[in-house]
């Protein structure tokens, strides 16, 4: 069990093989640590598609705040290319520069919050 357990890294299969090692050693009822053992790693998997259910929202979340400034932009240069374009001289660049390093962080920032591990 352990040599599968060094081709196979996984954290359920370390507890199964964990659980039977001890088994051996100690003695007991196998059919019972084995079936606790089974519910255990059920409710890890569900429990790890609640969590990916609960931050999508999140995941889409970011990604529609990072795409609205950059689509209202385009809308407004599409409807009004002279307002939008005097944004783009000197000393009025730095705005569109600044707030696109502003979007992008906030992007990786809300990707950083979505990422939890179970």
């Amino acid at each position: 069990m352990q040599n599968m357990l060094r081709r196979v890294p996984s954290e359920d299969l370390d507890l199964l093989v964990t659980a039977i090692a001890i088994q051996h050693e100690v003695g007991g009822n196998l059919a019972q640590i084995l079936s606790t053992i089974g519910h255990t790693i059920r409710e890890r998997v569900r429990i790890k598609g609640e969590v990916k259910v609960l931050t999508a929202q999140v995941q889409l979340s970011g990604y529609l705040i990072t795409a609205m400034p950059i689509c209202l932009a385009i809308l407004i240069f599409l409807m009004n290319p002279g307002y939008i374009s005097e944004l783009f001289v000197w000393p009025w660049i730095c705005m569109p520069i600044g707030a696109f390093f502003m979007v992008l962080a906030g992007f990786f920032a809300m990707k950083k919050i979505a990422t939890i591990e179970v």
